[in-house]
């Protein structure tokens, strides 16, 4: 007993759980891993457990985020009681937001420093140009499709609209490494990493996608001019690649006018008729009814509504609303008013220009991913897991910033620039 309890202080907890959660974050956009992934995060779960109960880590929960998590956490829990899914409902709070708060709150307290940050950048960014080549070679050249296909359509893990919000958050990391000081031979190749996941994107030939690149670019532009130079390779991309039949501008005009989702949304404003304030309950299922979704079908206008029931209303307000109501959608809002307001005080202080053009990346990179959330389902999977990753990347931007203001001790700073106390403490040899 004495030898394990011997060899488990011998051992770096926090390396472990460090390599597992960039294991689980790796494989993410991979389909069919879903047993590899599950094995690395709940042997990540087991270690922070071990680390925070051995006293070798501490662990806190205390961010400027954690108000609103626990107030959704709470509500989804009470939209049991009236969910028209209730067994689905109590498995997917555990599914799809429990497990994405540990998530959250793992990165933000392992990796506390600049060389785990960069170490957690590079693995995303390393896992999202593997993803888009294996997607590439497997889609055009294994299963044949002609290259003016769209790329991803039998994928059903990780489909079409979906590969275009990962993509997206690559590209957005690349080029916020490149605003960083760094080789010829690095900065080329990931030069080389944007144009691949560029054209990925392109290939998947969503409009969300790629008038999410465009806003995000406009965003980053005011800060760094060169963008011009990037906006216009994407412009070129789309004008070479057999795409531009579907992303030319009359294609993109033509399909916001004629969008089926706008028909899909009528379906489901039927349902928050009937139940405003509470939501029909959390679980994801609950479209999957089509008895109960038929009755709400069957109210919309003929001429409105779409020719068959979609099992899900590919926006996420709309969701957000029917699951969990008005009361639901409101608590979502405030979780993005604190996680903008961290944005905000970081792009606001001019002492680390790094750390502020990190600020803006990641305002680009919510934005892209609300924006594509307006056109898609982004609340469970690798979606998902892409927008908790931001807000912990936020999260940690913030704590940086924070730790730099001349504070009285353990004072920090909120999203809205208000002091607060925090608890969060690290042992000297916590943050290598």
């Amino acid at each position: 007993m004495s030898k394990s309890c011997n060899l488990i202080k011998s051992t770096d907890l926090t390396s472990c759980v460090i390599i597992l959660i960039i294991g689980f974050l790796f494989l993410n956009p991979f389909p069919h891993m879903t047993a590899l992934k599950e094995m690395f995060f709940y042997t990540a779960i087991g270690l922070v457990f071990l680390a925070t109960s051995m006293r070798r880590r501490s662990f806190s929960f205390d961010t400027p985020l954690s108000p609103a998590f626990a107030c959704i956490l709470l509500w989804a829990c009470v939209s049991i009681l009236h969910a028209v899914n209730k067994p689905n409902t109590i498995s997917d709070i555990y599914a799809h937001l429990i497990k994405y708060y540990a998530v959250y709150f793992i990165i933000v307290n392992y990796f506390d420093s600049r060389t785990r940050q960069n170490a957690l950048v590079w693995s995303l960014i390393a896992a999202i140009a593997c993803f888009c080549i294996w997607s590439s070679l497997y889609y055009y050249v294994f299963l044949g499709f002609p290259l003016s296909a769209q790329l991803g359509v039998v994928f059903k893990e990780i489909p079409t609209n979906i590969i275009g919000i990962v993509t997206v958050f690559g590209i957005l990391l690349c080029l916020g490494k490149l605003q960083e000081e760094m080789t010829g031979w690095l900065k080329g190749a990931l030069i080389a990493i944007i144009i691949v996941m560029t054209v990925t994107t392109l290939l998947t030939q969503t409009r969300g996608a790629i008038l999410a690149i465009f806003v995000s670019l406009l965003i980053l532009f005011f800060r760094h001019r060169k963008m011009l130079i990037f906006i216009i390779v994407v412009i070129v991309l789309i004008t070479v690649l057999p795409v531009k039949s579907r992303l030319g501008p009359s294609a993109v005009t033509e399909k916001i006018r004629s969008d089926d989702r706008i028909r899909i949304a009528y379906t489901f404003i039927e349902v928050v008729k009937d139940f405003p304030l509470q939501g029909i309950g959390f679980g994801l299922q609950s479209y999957a009814d089509e008895a109960f979704m038929k009755v709400y079908h069957e109210r919309v206008d003929p001429n409105r509504r779409t020719a068959f029931i979609y099992a899900a209303p590919h926006n996420f307000v709309v969701d957000i609303l029917v699951r969990l109501g008005i009361i639901g959608l409101a608590l979502y809002l405030y979780l993005l008013y604190r996680a903008f307001g961290m944005i905000i005080v970081i792009i606001k202080d001019n002492r680390n220009d790094e750390r502020r053009g990190w600020g803006f990346i990641f305002f680009a990179t919510l934005v892209a991913f609300l924006f594509q959330g307006m056109f898609e389902n982004v609340h469970s999977g690798p979606p998902a897991i892409v927008f908790y990753v931001q807000l912990a990347m936020i999260t940690i931007l913030w704590n940086e910033a924070c730790e730099a203001l001349p504070a009285p001790a353990g004072n920090r700073f909120d999203a809205a620039g208000r002091a607060t106390r925090m608890h969060t403490s690290f042992r000297p040899d916590d943050r290598a």
